[in-house]
């Protein structure tokens, strides 16, 4: 499932030519020495700050499978999961087998998001029973053990019969992040209608629904409409092959990283949040052979930094020599300075997901983005895996959602799940247990009409 790298940056030159002036970045890190390496070729990673960072990626066993590894830096090493042993890895998914499937013969690409207590893969198949990619979707309690959905059927499929066009490669290279409650999936798709003469083009569809069976909206050239037959994979936002993306909360943009003019910098375009302006650009130094991944917290929204207005963007690439069994993959990554104040940085969507913490305050969840305050440690990191050292002011500029203090009432009924009685008058519903016991609660039970009767706080889940 390689791709002519030379192809992408014909595509991607011819784009770059058109932007304007570059954003602000500065605290340049990392560089082209490997931070995971071993024999075979390992591109196209997908990473995630979620405890420790957390690393899928496509890499050659029996043709591609994709692979797992985590570390507590970027720069490594990188080791598989209840492993020491640097460059070790965990297979996590592999092709069916049956070449008559979609992807029963490779599996690739992996973008990994996790909503709520659930992750999802999106990646391309590829079986000799289709010969074309396409995309499917997984997904897991725990990111390691993934069963796939839509019935084992692809989600997205060429635009055209693939034997029409130049280039055969079909639907691939999925990335999506979460905003606003529904899932966006940014793709490569060489049948598409509106790609260039080498089949580059980045084509955009959101749904609620996680297998865009449902409800699903594509990106026009007069913005998102249902799609459909006449408007599918009309509009290409950008010219390129093999991105990745997120949201970025501090000044509402979509941050696309795709490989550069040049194979000496990963370039990033910002695009505003209705995907219908490129508001700015930037360059991220350090050589790249192909797929590079933007690191991202959970819901593959932009990491936070303690310091308002700025957005530490870091890049895993693959980098290597013209031979993919030496392609390896290596760290680099910038901030991005965006000038904006604490006062205009959306302090509460920044830090969604995160235990603050500050020095005479109590540790904090941020959800909802609000500001979830516990007396006992031993729940909140039921919650969370992510936590951020941050000052008093930053603290406060999260708005107060409300406090949990041990042994707080918990309520549940017939049907509804379990929810925690707080002192903001809501009940916040929580999926697991554990962070029940760990708050020393204990649940009793109200009647359907009368737990439905309160009001209802954001909805609490504990990370496997």
């Amino acid at each position: 499932m390689f791709r002519n790298a030379t192809s992408w940056l014909a595509v991607a030159g011819g784009l770059l030519a058109s932007s304007a002036g570059a954003a602000t970045v500065a605290n340049y890190r990392g560089g082209n020495t490997p931070a995971y390496s071993r024999v075979s070729y390992d591109y196209v990673p997908s990473v995630m700050q979620d405890g420790v960072y957390r690393m899928w990626w496509c890499g050659g066993i029996a043709g591609d499978y994709i692979l797992y590894a985590e570390a507590s830096s970027l720069g490594g090493p990188w080791h598989a999961r209840g492993s020491t042993v640097a460059n070790s890895y965990n297979t996590v998914f592999a092709p069916t087998g049956n070449a008559a499937q979609f992807d029963g013969i490779h599996v690739c690409d992996p973008s990994v998001i996790r909503v709520d207590a659930t992750y999802y893969m999106y990646y391309g198949g590829y079986g000799d029973g289709t010969g074309t990619t396409m995309i499917g979707v997984a997904s897991s309690p725990d990111g390691l053990n993934w069963t796939r959905l839509n019935g084992g059927n692809p989600i997205v499929v060429p635009a055209r019969d693939y034997r029409t066009v130049p280039n055969h490669y079909g639907a691939g290279q999925p990335s999506v992040t979460y905003v606003n409650g529904k899932f966006y999936l940014i793709f490569t798709d060489s049948t598409g209608y509106a790609v260039d003469g080498n089949g580059g083009g980045q084509f955009v569809l959101r749904s609620s629904d996680p297998t865009f069976q449902t409800g699903v909206e594509e990106l026009t050239a007069t913005g998102f409409a249902p799609r459909t037959a006449a408007n599918h994979t009309r509009h290409s936002l950008i010219g390129a092959f093999s991105v990745d993306w997120q949201y970025v909360d501090t000044n509402d943009t979509f941050a696309i990283a795709v490989d550069g003019s040049t194979a000496n910098a990963t370039r990033v375009f910002l695009f505003n949040s209705a995907l219908n302006q490129q508001v700015d650009w930037f360059d991220v130094p350090g050589t790249w052979t192909e797929g590079p991944a933007i690191v991202s917290r959970p819901d593959k929204h932009a990491v936070p930094s303690s310091t308002c207005g700025t957005v530490p963007v870091d890049i895993l690439r693959s980098v290597g020599t013209g031979d993919v069994n030496t392609w390896n993959l290596a760290h680099s990554g910038v901030d991005l300075l965006t000038g904006r104040s604490c006062d205009q940085a959306n302090v509460g969507r920044v830090f969604e997901g995160y235990l603050i913490q500050s020095a005479g305050l109590p540790l904090t969840l941020v959800r909802g983005g609000t500001r979830l305050q516990f007396a006992l440690a031993a729940p909140a990191l039921d919650l969370s895996r992510n936590a951020i050292s941050v000052s008093s002011d930053i603290f406060y500029r999260v708005p107060y959602g409300a406090s949990m203090h041990a042994g707080a009432p918990v309520y549940g009924a017939a049907g509804r799940p379990a929810a925690f009685s707080l002192d903001d008058g809501r009940l916040w519903p929580v999926g697991c247990l554990e962070a029940i016991t760990h708050n020393n609660s204990s649940i009793a039970s109200l009647g359907v009409s009368q737990w439905d009767a309160l009001p209802k706080g954001p909805s609490l889940h504990c990370v496997k």
